[in-house]
C-alpha cells in the first residue's frame, strides 16, 4: 500500500498519481502493474489467491481456506482508494466490480500448484469502463491518449488469457 497517492509497483499503467503525474510530459505511469499473486505463486507456496470485496463471498472462503492451509498461504485483495483513485466512497463496490468485470483483477485461487477460476464474466468487458470510473484515469479520455488505453486493453487481455490457460490445465 501507499500513502499519499504515490505509483508503486502494483499501480495500473496509465494511472496519474503524485509521483508519477499525468501532464504534458507524461501519461501517467507508463508500467504495466507488476502481478504479486504471479509473483508469490512462483514461490510454491500451498495456496496463493486473488480478491475483492465486490464478490465478498468469495473472499470470505478464500479467508478461510488460507487460515486453514498448513504453511504460507497469501491472499491478494484489491482494496479502493476513493480519494486517490478519485471516485465517489459510495461506489467503492462498483469500482471493485467493474475491475473483476474488466479482468484487470480475476478472482483465482492457486492451491498446491493448481489454478482455479473463481469467477469468469459472463460478459468481459472493456478496461475503459473501469478507467472512466476513475479520476486518475480521465487524461486517458483525451483523443491523443486512445493508443495508450488501447496499449493497456492489450495487456489485460493477455493476462487473462494467460490465467484461463493455468486455469483449463
Amino acid at each position: 500500500m501507499n500513502t499519499g497517492i504515490q505509483r508503486s509497483g502494483a499501480t495500473p499503467a496509465g494511472a496519474s498519481t503524485t509521483t508519477a503525474p499525468a501532464g504534458e510530459e507524461s501519461s501517467g505511469k507508463p508500467q504495466f502493474r507488476k502481478d504479486l499473486t504471479q509473483i508469490i505463486a512462483a514461490h510454491n507456496i500451498p495456496y496463493a489467491a486473488q480478491a475483492t470485496i465486490s464478490n465478498w463471498k468469495d473472499l470470505i472462503r478464500k479467508s478461510q481456506k488460507a487460515f486453514e492451509t498448513k504453511g504460507p498461504a497469501f491472499l491478494n485483495v484489491l482494496s479502493m482508494c476513493h480519494r486517490g483513485w478519485r471516485f465517489k466512497q459510495q461506489d467503492t463496490v462498483k469500482i471493485a466490480k467493474l475491475a473483476v468485470d474488466t479482468c484487470f483483477w480475476p478472482l483465482y485461487e492457486i492451491t498446491d500448484g493448481t489454478y482455479r477460476l473463481n469467477y469468469k464474466p459472463r460478459k468481459k468487458r472493456d478496461i475503459k469502463d473501469w478507467f472512466s470510473a476513475q479520476g486518475r484515469f480521465g487524461h486517458l479520455f483525451d483523443p491523443e491518449q486512445t493508443t495508450m488505453i488501447a496499449h493497456i486493453q492489450k495487456e489485460v487481455d493477455a493476462r487473462w488469457s494467460k490465467l484461463l490457460s493455468l486455469c483449463e490445465n
